[in-house]
């Protein structure tokens, strides 16, 4: 007998081989389109397997789902690790169908596929970061030192300077060489950030602040924002002040990706099971999304994707170089709903904070 564990391993959903079969084709097909339209199709066929699908997503992502097209979305994206960690096979008089072994092997190893893939893929990404953090350090050391004398100098000249012209000329000098100065300020917290100051923090607490200090700049914008805490509050030690500069580049970048009108919406919840436990800070928006390229160089300070409708650059170095030296990750979801979806993932049980 094939079946899915339900309710933490409680409860077992027995799987008819109509609906096992269409959740192995799911499983083959590279095309997000088909595999939804399985998906979909085994619900409507199998209502205790629906239930099952409609209870993850909702414990997965911390909020209510009705629909099942909305469940087959968020399924689309996890099947390989749902099923994984879900299905089972008992033998029934002694014998086992082929689908009844075949489906939770092919599970288990794209599974495993998956998350090799993906810890590659993290790997890749902090060897790349941590080399762009040393050439930032480089960079911003030997043209700070030129450009705090531009500025000097300018200002000097602007104190004896009587025509209004010349004046107009120092000022924008001036200007423009303390703006490269704030652009070389963020490179510098990107490579080299103070100290932590680990102190007990309530993350909800953390989060709402942050989330009424950028209030103002979401009116300018004109998106609606809301803030949600699921469940109980959440404390870990961390750098408070650190951590709210993480928190609000991610804020800020989704303002920026909508551009006018939208909705940003602020979860803040704690992962079920597992060791570490995590703390997530959800930041969804339903902008444009993020294209593969700009996914790719989101987190480099050299890179903007502004040109392509997001506001990706130094916010978020800063974001991956603060979360990261806490021992969190920076987790980029492509969300069922369209829009897209930055988690700050932070361990609640946190082992000393280590700088390379």
């Amino acid at each position: 007998m094939l079946y899915l564990s339900a309710d933490g391993a409680q409860r077992r959903i027995p799987l008819a081989e109509r609906t096992a079969l269409r959740l192995e084709r799911a499983l083959l097909t590279d095309d997000r389109a088909t595999r939804r339209r399985e998906l979909v199709e085994a619900f409507r066929d199998d209502q205790d397997v629906a239930g099952w699908a409609l209870r993850a997503a909702e414990a997965r992502l911390g909020r209510t789902i009705n629909q099942l097209e909305e469940a087959a979305n968020w399924l689309c994206g996890c099947l390989e690790q749902e099923l994984g960690a879900s299905l089972a096979t008992e033998a029934s008089d002694g014998q086992i169908s082929e689908i009844e072994w075949r489906l939770p092997a092919l599970a288990a190893k794209l599974c495993i596929d998956e998350r090799r893939l993906m810890e590659f893929q993290q790997q890749l990404e902090r060897e790349k970061l941590e080399s762009l953090k040393e050439l930032a350090y480089g960079a911003s050391h030997e043209i700070n030192n030129p450009l705090a004398n531009i500025a000097a100098r300018a200002q000097t000249l602007l104190v004896d300077e009587v025509d209004p012209e010349r004046r107009r000329k120092l000022a924008a000098i001036h200007r423009q060489a303390m703006r490269a100065h704030e652009m070389i300020a963020d490179l510098m917290l990107f490579a080299r950030p103070p100290k932590l100051n680990l102190v007990p923090c309530n993350v909800g607490e953390l989060v709402g602040r942050v989330v009424d200090q950028t209030r103002a700049l979401a009116q300018e914008y004109n998106v609606q924002m809301t803030c949600e805490l699921v469940g109980e509050s959440i404390q870990l030690p961390a750098d408070a002040t650190q951590l709210g500069v993480a928190i609000q580049a991610v804020i800020v970048n989704a303002l920026e990706a909508i551009g006018d009108g939208g909705h940003v919406r602020i979860t803040v919840r704690q992962t079920a099971g597992g060791d570490p436990r995590w703390a997530e800070i959800a930041v969804h928006d339903d902008g444009p999304g993020i294209s593969d390229e700009a996914r790719r160089h989101m987190f480099d300070p050299f890179y903007s994707g502004r040109e392509a409708g997001r506001g990706l650059g130094f916010g978020l170095s800063k974001c991956w170089r603060i979360v990261t030296d806490h021992g969190g990750q920076v987790v980029v979801q492509r969300p069922s709903v369209g829009g897209a979806e930055i988690d700050i993932m932070l361990p609640i049980a946190l082992n000393a904070a280590t700088r390379l």
